[in-house]
């Protein structure tokens, strides 16, 4: 596929294993403090890539030496980085994710580009040798959520591009409302549930699949963590499981892989099934590495591990 990735990248720098955080003027070793590029619509990208698609990369980075540093990291990984637009005045959203023995994180960001990035930074012009337009960080770039990520997706349906979205937490505490100009141009939504049961009111996920089909959405896949995943359109229903016996390092990332998995095999036709299975494996590897991408292995290593294990667990909703 030609993929086009849009919205936020940034700088991770993850600190492991952190137990606690104690303000007391002293140093507390821990094993690890890598630095590296993230952000969903990052994450998204470079995930693509490994999955053997042509993936361009559309937002903004910074002015300082960091916006350098996701620009290379992201050109060595295989993305056509040749459209996005450099701040003049902000630095690179960076974001600190501690992260315990268990692979528990929590995050500390610093919004940077991702509040400068709009619709205006987009070529509209890449539409018309896409096959897929992904935006990923909704939620966190104020400029561009709502109006203009719905003018994007109109474009892109105009187009016949396949169109989807993630979220990640709403930071204003808002919710409601900011995306509702987005759900009719939405072919695939694939939030997490503690993002989708904030904006849906409650945490059933048929309830909450039914939500945002009632307000235009073609398909959608809850991703629930650990407990797996719920798919629903107009023809099928069902719930998926997880993977067992892997050694988890940490998660951030699993729910861009489960993205980038689920596509992936959407843009080849696959059934609904079929992606949430791609999707489900990608995420299995996904935390078994730390970062949010360095767990991704090539589409014939994930089609392997999924030969190699027994199918998932799937449960029609009816």
């Amino acid at each position: 596929m030609k993929v086009l990735c849009v919205g936020e990248m940034l700088v991770d720098i993850i600190v492991r294993p952190v137990e606690r955080v104690s303000f007391q003027n002293d140093t507390c070793q821990v094993q690890e403090i890598r630095i590296t590029n993230g952000g969903d619509a990052n994450n998204n990208a470079v995930n693509f890539t490994k999955l053997g698609s042509q993936v361009t990369y559309l937002g903004r980075i910074g002015r300082d030496d960091m916006g350098d540093y996701v620009l290379s990291l992201g050109r060595k990984a295989g993305i056509n980085m040749d459209h996005v637009v450099r701040s003049s005045t902000a630095d690179q959203t960076k974001s600190l994710i501690l992260v315990n023995a268990g692979g528990d994180r929590t995050f500390l960001q610093e919004p940077g580009t991702s509040a400068e990035f709009c619709l205006e930074d987009c070529d509209l012009s890449l539409l018309d040798d896409a096959d897929l337009l992904q935006i990923g960080g909704a939620f966190h770039l104020p400029r561009f959520d709502g109006k203009g990520s719905a003018e994007l997706l109109r474009a892109a349906r105009e187009k016949g591009v396949i169109t989807s979205m993630d979220v990640t937490s709403d930071r204003t505490g808002r919710w409601k409302g900011i995306l509702d100009p987005c759900y009719p141009y939405l072919d695939y939504f694939l939030p997490s549930i503690e993002q989708a049961s904030m904006i849906a009111g409650t945490e059933d996920p048929r309830s909450i699949a039914e939500y945002f089909l009632e307000r235009g959405v073609k398909n959608v896949a809850v991703k629930l963590g650990s407990r797996g995943s719920y798919f629903k359109n107009r023809e099928t229903a069902f719930y998926a499981g997880t993977y067992s016996g892997l050694n988890i390092v940490e998660t951030t990332g699993a729910g861009d892989a489960f993205c980038a998995g689920f596509l992936t095999g959407a843009g080849q036709g696959a059934a609904p099934v079929e992606c949430i299975t791609l999707a489900t494996a990608c995420s299995a590897f996904a935390i078994q590495a730390v970062g949010a991408t360095a767990g991704m292995r090539e589409l014939t290593v994930i089609q392997d591990f999924i030969r190699g294990r027994a199918p998932l667990d799937i449960r029609w909703d009816v």
